[in-house]
């Protein structure tokens, strides 16, 4: 008897049975469980002294984990003066990402304080891509930010897509002298063009520099997103914030946490997701290539010179600020000076030497002095509409003198009582000599804005030139004040 197959038919069976095989080894792959980990930082705000203990964290997480990808939502740069006042300003925070292998990063506000010449060296720089999708930079010399970039890992395809904030003139908070030529879209506005990204990837994330509370608004405005990592608001999720189905996660400020998402998938679709903010700043084993890179970074010999002491610590950022008005004052021998609250980036100042250092650490901005001739009306203007906008919350330190904001019974604003340096009300006169940074004198509303002298006066070298005249230094008693809620 002959068992033997005819050719044709051993060659259709051998044929069946590999289908038969690759259909297998198909629904073995489909059925696989798959796991992305992503980690975040945001609002990193130049503190390269937290790398190594990042970079520890990444190596930990890389071990438990095959398939990490590392991310930043932005303000990467301004606070910290060995990064914005290197030699090259922002390269020593961009190098150490691309050693730790981040794979992509948002522009925050802060990206813009060099100006586009150097965020572009900075982007070039950079071994990943920089996205924002709510940019119109191409006229710029910025040139064009891609608005998203997708990544693929393990077979799975991420899409992340990146929005910038903006405030009510339609700009990120930064000078307006560093965006000539670029405008920006509101985030909302943006939102319907890129809902279509969904469909060319297995998971879409936004990667945005927007806050939280904007960050909320677009997960109800976008529920094609499946995460947001945010930035801006310096907000410390420890765990996630869920808004329509869209989890949300933020790690605070200067690197002292970072963001951990663990994203399961089956058959190519998300199935599990989660978050949590990891504190890495007690971690003590350190990687030693990293901290040898900022070590050579940090110890640059200028940022040590010793310009002055201090008697006694410096308490309160008022205090602190009460010198940067009186060094405007006195460099540009003004009635008054004012600055704003938020480019003060010190908050206290112990007792003894102060070097360059710490003076590029209470203004890292490289804001200059602007003059403007104000009546005492205009002067109450330029305190009381930022005042009122700002949440009722005083904003601007003074030299000399000091004033005190009257509130009505719902604690707005309506008058300000402004007092010289031998404590007598000031009185109606032609005009007052007044000194602002340049930040204060584009942005805030009163009616000289924009309209202001711009001096070649740095508010660093009119510090050095103050400290200088006047070591020691002591704090100064408190200048602005608010009276009670009648």
């Amino acid at each position: 008897m002959n068992l033997m197959l005819p050719l044709s038919v051993f060659s259709k069976l051998q044929m069946y049975m590999t289908l038969l095989w690759i259909m297998f080894l198909s629904g073995c792959q489909n059925t696989e469980e798959k796991e992305i980990v992503i980690i975040s930082t945001n609002d990193i705000h130049g503190r390269i002294e937290q790398f190594s203990k990042l970079a520890t964290f990444v190596k930990r997480i890389k071990e438990e984990h095959p398939n990490v990808i590392l991310v930043d939502a932005g303000d990467r740069f301004t606070g910290n003066p060995y990064v914005d006042h290197a030699k090259e300003k922002g390269f020593p925070i961009i190098s150490l990402m691309n050693d730790l292998g981040y794979e992509v990063g948002t522009l925050g506000n802060h990206e813009f304080d060099f100006g586009q010449k150097i965020l572009r060296a900075r982007i070039n720089d950079a071994t990943f891509p920089i996205i924002c999708a709510n940019i119109n930079s191409s006229r710029g010399e910025l040139d064009s930010i891609p608005p998203y970039h997708i990544i693929e890992k393990d077979g799975i395809k991420l899409g992340f897509i990146s929005f910038v904030q903006t405030e009510t003139d339609q700009i990120p908070s930064t000078n307006p002298e560093r965006l000539k030529d670029i405008t920006f879209d509101h985030y909302l506005d943006k939102v319907e063009d890129y809902k279509p990204l969904k469909r060319q990837c297995d998971v879409l994330i936004g990667l945005t520099h927007l806050g939280v509370d904007k960050d909320s608004i677009l997960a109800t405005q976008m529920p094609e997103l499946d995460i947001i990592i945010g930035g801006h608001t310096h907000t410390l999720l420890e765990t996630s914030k869920e808004i329509n189905n869209v989890i949300i996660g933020q790690t605070g400020l200067k690197l002292q946490y970072a963001g951990l998402t663990i994203l399961k998938f089956t058959k190519g679709k998300l199935t599990e997701r989660s978050y949590q903010s990891c504190l890495i700043d007690t971690i003590t084993r350190v990687d030693s290539c990293i901290t040898r890179k900022v070590n050579y970074f940090m110890e640059q010999p200028e940022f040590k010179e010793v310009i002055g002491i201090s008697s006694l610590p410096f308490k309160s950022q008022e205090s602190i600020g009460n010198i940067v008005t009186d060094a405007m004052l006195r460099s540009t021998v003004s009635d008054f000076a004012f600055y704003n609250q938020g480019g003060i980036r010190l908050s206290a100042l112990p007792q003894g030497d102060i070097t360059l250092e710490t003076l590029l650490s209470i203004e890292p901005f490289g804001n200059h002095i602007v003059l403007h001739d104000l009546s005492l009306s205009d002067i109450k203007a330029l305190i009381l509409n930022r005042f009122n906008q700002d949440g009722h919350v005083i904003d601007l330190y003074v030299s000399p003198g000091s004033y005190t904001i009257i509130q009505d019974q719902q604690g707005k604003g309506t008058d300000v009582i402004l007092k010289d340096r031998n404590d007598r009300p000031l009185v109606e006169k032609a005009s007052y000599k007044v000194a602002l940074n340049n930040y204060v004198s584009i942005q805030y509303d009163f009616p000289d804005k924009g309209k202001g002298l711009h001096t070649d006066i740095s508010i660093v070298n009119a510090m050095v030139d103050f400290i200088r005249a006047n070591t020691p230094l002591a704090p100064t008693n408190k200048r602005t004040y608010l009276s009670p809620v009648k």
